[in-house]
């Protein structure tokens, strides 16, 4: 048995570089408005040092991120941080953000080899951040792996206000879910002809891995509903979730795609989030201040007897002192433009860790 692969999501928290890119709302993020050189070091001193921390937790093979500007800004990024091993995956779309920041993720090319990477937006009055979908194939075993990474609609606005956005995304991921489980219907209709439904039940099984900050808990409509995220592993991997035979082409169309959700645990637990709120610019107060937005979710593909198997215990929110107080809040970034304070903490968002069993 390879050693696992491990997996890790992190929000960065505004990572900007020093700039101005001309086609986005960063100037908040210029040494005109006091974000010097200097602070910019900072940050990156910081955020280095955790991503260290993270990787002798538990070696990094795949980092997904998001806030941060572009995939030049991760790539210098993880060589401060002595991961140079992890290359980013260049995605030729850009964002789409108005202020600038985007998705990106770094894997580690000896261990998954990239075959094909695709980036995809919702369009309501503003294009969403971009969807980052990349499809992998880890070289031990040649099993596929789709990694799908976003950064969902804030709650700025207001929680339920601004729900109907997050659930736009969530659908759209839920699509592109289907569409790698699933086979088009003319091909599902030459399988049946055929009768090889290996071929369907493999496709059934195709390991499909989801990092993100959503802006919404798991047990939120737009985890729950839209995406089909589901608590429950007999949801998702039980006899009733299983294809044992052909139906009808419209039949196998409609089934439902259940998703495996394994942060839950952290839901029950008093003083455990990776983000901290207490309200919103728009007066909403929350009762319960330590949130779950950063996540990870996994097809039925990442379950059960597959060459790569989510050790469901090894998900995880890293709480090292470096970015966490010792209460669990995280310690977050600030600064002052007018250079009256020394900078302090290091992100508004706690990281994620995960571990991918691989069986040779």
């Amino acid at each position: 048995m390879a050693r696992a692969l491990g997996v890790g999501w992190w929000n960065l928290q505004n990572y900007f570089d020093t700039d101005d890119d001309p086609i986005a709302d960063d100037f908040e993020y210029t040494p005109a408005r006091g974000w010097t050189p200097a602070l910019f070091e900072f940050k990156r001193r910081q955020l280095a040092a955790v991503l260290r921390a993270m990787d002798a937790q538990r070696p990094l093979d795949l980092l997904a991120v998001c806030e941060v500007e572009k995939d030049e800004l991760l790539a210098d990024l993880l060589t401060h941080a002595g991961l140079a091993r992890l290359e980013v995956v260049r995605d030729p779309a850009g964002t789409s953000d108005l202020r600038g920041i985007d998705v990106a993720l770094a894997i580690d090319p000896a261990r998954l080899a990239v075959e094909r990477v695709r980036s995809h937006v919702v369009n309501l009055r503003y294009a969403t951040r971009d969807i980052l979908e990349v499809s992998l194939r880890e070289r031990a075993t040649g099993t596929p792996l789709v990694v799908i990474a976003s950064h969902w609609p804030s709650r700025g606005l207001g929680r339920y206000r601004s729900e109907p956005l997050r659930a736009a995304v969530a659908e759209q991921i839920a699509y592109l879910v289907q569409d790698h489980v699933k086979l088009p219907a003319r091909e599902y209709l030459a399988a049946r002809e055929a009768d090889d439904l290996a071929r369907v039940q493999a496709r059934w099984e195709t390991p499909v891995l989801i990092l993100g900050d959503f802006n919404d808990e798991p047990a939120d409509r737009s985890v729950t509903e839209h995406l089909r995220a589901s608590r429950e592993l007999d949801r998702v991997r039980g006899e009733t979730n299983d294809i044992d035979g052909f139906r009808s082409a419209a039949r196998y169309r409609a089934q439902e795609v259940f998703l495996y959700h394994p942060m839950w645990p952290h839901l029950a637990r008093e003083g455990v989030g990776t983000y901290y709120l207490d309200a919103l610019r728009s007066g909403e107060k929350f009762a319960n201040r330590y949130q779950v937005l950063d996540q990870l979710v996994v097809s039925r593909g990442l379950l059960g007897s597959q060459p790569l198997q989510l050790a469901v215990d090894s998900v995880e929110i890293f709480a090292d002192p470096l970015v966490a107080t010792r209460s669990g809040r995280p310690r977050r970034f600030r600064f002052d433009r007018d250079g009256g304070r020394a900078p302090s903490g290091v992100s508004d968002h706690l990281p994620v860790l995960a571990a991918i069993a691989v069986t040779d």
